[in-house]
């Protein structure tokens, strides 16, 4: 259904029914949905005046207000549903997230612990408590729960059998390992750094990717084949999500793969670009804007709290000698034409192909800048230094309360102080 027509038929009906507390709670979430906390917050205050014993009220309440950073009235709206109906598992749940999103990891793993007492076979619950078990960088106890996500209701699930841990197995020569792509480019450019350490343990690699991935992953040691997604699968032994990769290699904080880098530019194609970006200064690459993913459910809220624009990194613009070089695709790129003042800005992308032409282009900067996206894996993934600005409550990936990464020896990660706030990260 299309947002624009939904709204006025809530509109309507509440005009009809003011006194309904349940509708105002469902308009409350088609507005939570379509990234408009503030405006879901103020018709819960309505839903929770006409029942103020509204668990779900209460709980969405909590998760609207933590979003616009107010962690405190959050916190008390999910004890207020827990004291009302401690069996409410989405309460103990969200109560989890939250605590994760303060760092406060065992507090974290209580609440979720107890959320899978009562639904144990709840994917988004099993999933959200390995979140913050990868977050506090206790990746030993995640990754075998991870696999639950390919229960997610749309997620894409992969053909059989799923490679086991390589522990478990010596050898894989004359094996064919699958790799498929699974849903965020940077999670596919992130993991390709484990292909050729399958290829080394006697693997036949075949990977199975968007077209715009393919050409970059084709630069990866020990691919033997790339597809893509419409293609026929061919005789494979094991499939593996990209995701699933870590798992098998059972990684931990202290056994990231090294070996960057493990992607590469086509030297024709950085020459080519070489010609047609400015010259003198620092050249540096900016991404301000993730990709929304509209197809997946409160995947665009995310985004929203990850992304900027373009405009907000203006304090860039006083630093001297820098040529500004825009690595921005989708909607967000646009506001490339209109750069804010005293920025002069370089816009490449609307001849960029695909990610082998972005990584080209990248090769010939001396530094990216960029949100959380998979400018951010392409880069490290190609040696090149990155400062990343990163959202208060970070992906897991990037672990907590430290600047590097053991995921790429160039990162600099320059995280939020508290929600929204992307003044102090610029600066």
């Amino acid at each position: 259904a299309r947002p624009a027509l939904i709204e006025p038929q809530f509109r309507a009906s509440l005009r009809l029914a003011p006194e309904d507390a349940s509708l105002h709670y469902a308009f409350a979430d088609f507005l939570h949905e379509s990234g408009r906390s503030a405006e879901a917050v103020a018709v819960l205050a309505e839903a929770l005046r006409l029942r103020p014993a509204f668990v779900l009220g209460h709980n969405l309440m909590a998760i609207a207000l933590s979003e616009l950073g107010d962690t405190a009235a959050a916190l008390a709206h999910l004890h207020q549903a827990l004291a009302l109906d401690p069996g409410e598992a989405a309460a103990w749940a969200n109560l989890g997230m939250l605590s994760k999103t303060e760092n406060q990891f065992d507090a974290a793993i209580t609440a979720y612990d107890t959320a899978l007492a009562l639904c144990p076979d709840d994917p988004r619950i099993r999933v959200n408590r390995v979140v913050a078990l990868l977050r506090a960088g206790r990746w030993a106890e995640a990754w075998t729960d991870y696999e639950w996500r390919l229960k997610l209701p749309g997620y894409p699930s992969p053909p059989s059998p799923l490679l086991p841990a390589l522990s478990t197995l010596p050898t894989l020569a004359g094996r064919t390992v699958l790799a498929v792509h699974e849903n965020g480019f940077g999670d596919t450019l992130q993991f390709a750094r484990y292909l050729p350490l399958l290829a080394t343990r006697g693997a036949r690699v075949v990977v199975m990717v968007p077209t715009a991935l393919r050409r970059v992953i084709r630069s990866v040691a020990g691919v033997d084949a790339v597809l893509d997604p419409g293609d026929e699968l061919p005789d494979f032994d094991f499939v593996c999500p990209f995701c699933s990769l870590p798992r098998a290699f059972e990684t931990t904080p202290d056994s990231v793969p090294a070996a960057v880098p493990y992607l590469h530019a086509d030297p024709a194609l950085v020459a080519d670009w070489a010609r047609h970006l400015p010259e003198g200064g620092l050249r540096v690459g900016l991404v301000w804007a993730g990709q929304a993913r509209s197809w997946l459910p409160g995947f665009a809220t995310l985004d929203a709290r990850r992304s900027v624009a373009l405009a907000t990194l203006a304090p860039l613009a006083t630093v001297p000698d820098v040529v500004f070089v825009s690595l921005q695709k989708g909607p967000a790129a646009a506001q490339a034409h209109a750069p804010p003042h005293g920025m002069v800005l370089f816009d490449p992308m609307q001849e960029a192909e695909d990610f082998a032409d972005t990584a080209a282009i990248i090769a010939n900067l001396d530094l990216v800048v960029s949100v959380d996206t998979a400018v951010v894996h392409l880069a490290g993934g190609l040696g090149k230094p990155v400062f990343m600005l990163d959202r208060y409550d970070n992906c897991w990936r990037w672990l907590s309360a430290r600047e590097d990464s053991p995921w790429y020896p160039g990162l600099r990660i320059f995280r939020q102080g508290r929600i929204g706030d992307w003044q102090q990260v610029v600066q």
